[in-house]
């Protein structure tokens, strides 16, 4: 392999005033090549288009931008000569960030192999989604976002996947607007071995919901009616699933798990929130452990049966809001019982700070029988003498 720097005159730019507005052509490295035997380029070149079939070559500084992997196992760093997203020569590595467009980051460092302390960090392009991002790697024309177009001259063969943080179009289905599903199912025993079946005669009308991840949002959430039901069940189902919510972590009176709901208006939990609400107020009361418990796909109590997903989630798609969990004493889903400390039992008298407040004081208990007494014998006094 051979390998060489393409420079070419960019621009005619003004010198120093000391030069007396003399002009110096600037020469800017616009790409590396690295060239195997038959002259075939084999690093990755970005270019810059000005039509969307990616036919004609745009102008200007940048038009085409070497991106030279780094020689790290599994390497997600790339050495970037100017262009998109880098004034100059730059260090960049792929990371995926939720709300960022595509899910794709581009985190830059002052060393090569991306090292030393991340200098800044910024989206690799909040207008695609991932799937369109997915595109721009495997070499398709894409949009810049400004009226330009680019593309790869081959695909890229390294980089992450972003698909859970990444954006997905409306027009892309339902298929791949979620990450993951999660069936929950209700039984009548608590070892979750008798599934509750909706028959003809059943008061209530559920038996499974599906909780659906959406893409693109971290921990935003639908809860979907799932149920089986008997074919001669008539009677009219209750709608009673909560779209587009999103998992947070809160307490407010300190008594929660932890885990708080917000709903939005718009879709994949976007524009317009209402107020969250406290987890049991949406489903079923659930201290800290019974919570993990739930999440880990174990039987637990809701209302007066049992529920158990079909498998346990995977920890990124809810919050850890242990952190904000009630976790000692009565908590709302149950009391949670403290460690044992070693310390003995007491035994004396439990005075709580209402009691307290409730109890008279000691030097007023020895007034009030005098008041007592003296009240009767004034009343024994004037029935002798009337």
């Amino acid at each position: 392999h051979r390998s060489f720097f393409c420079v070419a005159p960019v621009a005619m730019l003004p010198m120093e005033e000391h030069l007396k507005g003399g002009f110096a052509m600037r020469l800017v490295i616009l790409f590396w090549l690295q060239v195997n035997g038959d002259g075939q380029v084999v690093n990755l070149v970005l270019s810059r288009y000005v039509d969307p079939q990616c036919k004609t070559l745009d102008t200007g500084e940048g038009v085409q931008q070497s991106w030279f992997m780094a020689p790290l196992q599994n390497s997600v760093c790339y050495d970037v000569s100017v262009g998109l997203n880098c004034g100059f020569r730059c260090n960049l590595k792929l990371t995926c960030e939720y709300a960022s467009g595509s899910g794709v980051m581009l985190e830059e460092y002052p060393f090569a192999n991306c090292e030393g302390t991340m200098r800044s960090r910024i989206p690799l392009a909040k207008h695609l989604t991932w799937q369109g991002a997915l595109n721009f790697f495997n070499g398709q024309c894409t949009s810049t976002g400004d009226g330009k177009y680019m593309s790869f001259n081959k695909p890229v063969d390294s980089h992450p996947d972003c698909s859970a943080q990444g954006a997905v179009d409306v027009g892309e289905g339902a298929d791949v607007a979620y990450e993951e599903r999660y069936y929950m199912q209700f039984y009548n025993d608590n070892g979750c071995q008798n599934p509750y079946e909706v028959t003809s005669t059943s008061t209530f009308q559920y038996n499974k919901y599906q909780w659906r991840v959406y893409r693109g949002s971290q921990h935003c959430l639908d809860y979907v009616d799932a149920s089986e039901r008997a074919p001669n069940f008539t009677a009219a189902v209750i709608n009673s699933d909560i779209n587009n919510f999103k998992l947070m972590c809160g307490n407010m009176d300190g008594l929660g798990n932890g885990v708080l709901v917000r709903r939005h208006q718009g879709s994949v939990c976007s524009g317009i929130s209402q107020d969250a609400v406290y987890w049991r107020d949406l489903f079923f009361p659930m201290n800290l452990y019974m919570l993990q418990d739930f999440f880990n796909g174990e039987c637990v109590a809701w209302g007066n049966m049992f529920v158990k997903f079909d498998k346990p989630w995977n920890s990124l798609h809810y919050p850890d809001c242990s952190q904000n969990a009630c976790k000692s004493g009565y908590c709302s889903g149950g009391r949670l019982q403290q460690e044992y400390t070693g310390a003995s039992p007491y035994t004396g008298d439990i005075r709580t700070p209402m009691t307290q407040a409730q109890t008279i004081p000691s030097n007023a208990e020895a007034v009030c029988p005098r008041i007592l007494l003296l009240a009767l014998v004034t009343i024994a006094a004037w029935s002798r003498s009337s």
